[in-house]
């Protein structure tokens, strides 16, 4: 065994921890602009949000708890029993508790605080540091624009999908607004999806969501509901669709990796998503295909190519025509589908 992929990952989470403490004080726009660089390696990515998890935990720590976790720091040199990821953990929630004491629990803003929008490209995926510190990673063809102030912490989502890191504030929460909704947070890391037709998704992945509809002209929201951990909803601009429901946050975010994971979706429904991540048209030319039903994990960044597996495995047929992907149905000896031997 390589020692090579622990190193690099060992590097990836101190270089995580000196982000953190270079955000505590607060980024320049070149600070800011490095951050996001780093930011677009996977592995630097999923140490900088277990950071970020820890430093949300300790910030909700109060007298005793944060003093034995402060306390910790001395201690960790020392518990040789631990194994390296542990013995990180350990020193990481000490320096988490070590800001949240120094800081007084709030975050220095960075500079600019002008609206400004991030926007990403179709196939494209980005990650971006708003003004307070939080981070946005931007999904395929997506547009977030920061409306916010030091005193509010506010993004208008205008279409696509988007996973928030976003610091923890009692005193400011951080909302995000939608055509006829409002997400409201204090501290957490969860998943926004506007799609195209209006319709919404919010999936948590830690912490706790507010969401809450909102009716032209109604003086109070027309319902509120609220989500933790491993909790989604869908909602359309008149209603909801599908209530707060237990949901596998880890799957919904796959797309930061490059990848949609799907257990047992029609065809249809696969493929709308997918074609999130292509200027070319996905054409399903036969009901029998459309209603296939596919599971798996499949990557985006070769769409191509992932209707070419599909195919392999079931009885669809992938064409080339007028610049689009037609999709047809490959009869077998089988019902109800399934390679023919």
């Amino acid at each position: 065994m390589t020692l090579k992929p622990f190193l690099e990952r060992r590097r990836a989470r101190a270089q995580a921890a000196r982000w953190l403490t270079r955000m505590g004080r607060g980024l320049t726009p070149a600070r800011q602009r490095a951050l996001e660089i780093w930011l677009a390696d996977t592995m630097n990515a999923e140490e900088f949000s277990e950071l970020r998890a820890v430093l949300d935990v300790a910030a909700e720590l109060k007298g005793p708890a944060r003093a034995a976790l402060v306390a910790s720091a001395a201690e960790t040199p020392r518990r040789s029993k631990l194994d390296g990821r542990a013995l990180w953990l350990v020193g990481v929630a000490a320096v988490a508790a070590l800001v949240v004491v120094t800081a007084g629990g709030l975050w220095m803003w960075s500079e600019g605080y002008i609206p400004r929008t991030y926007r990403t490209e179709v196939g494209q995926v980005r990650s971006v540091v708003l003004p307070d510190g939080s981070v946005a990673y931007l999904n395929t063809n997506t547009r977030l624009r920061w409306i916010g102030s030091p005193d509010d912490r506010k993004v208008r989502l205008l279409r696509g999908e988007v996973f928030f890191e976003v610091v923890h504030d009692p005193a400011r929460p951080f909302r995000i607004l939608l055509a006829h909704s409002e997400v409201q947070v204090l501290g957490t890391r969860f998943d926004v999806y506007r799609k195209t037709d209006g319709d919404v998704r919010v999936t948590v992945v830690s912490g706790m969501v507010s969401v809450e509809g909102l009716s032209k002209g109604a003086r109070a929201p027309s319902w509120i509901r609220r989500l933790r951990a491993n909790q989604q909803i869908e909602y359309s601009p008149v209603g909801l669709i599908g209530d707060v429901h237990p949901a596998r946050a880890v799957n919904v975010i796959r797309w930061r990796q490059g990848i949609i994971e799907t257990r047992g979706e029609p065809l249809a429904a696969f493929v709308s998503d997918l074609s999130r991540y292509t200027t070319q048209r996905i054409v399903i030319a036969d009901p029998r295909a459309a209603r296939m039903q596919i599971g798996g994990a499949f990557s985006v960044r070769n769409v191509g190519a992932t209707l070419e597996r599909i195919a392999r495995i079931e009885p669809l047929t992938v064409t080339h025509e007028d610049g689009a992907f037609v999709l047809g149905y490959r009869a077998t000896d089988r019902q109800g589908g399934g390679v023919p031997h």
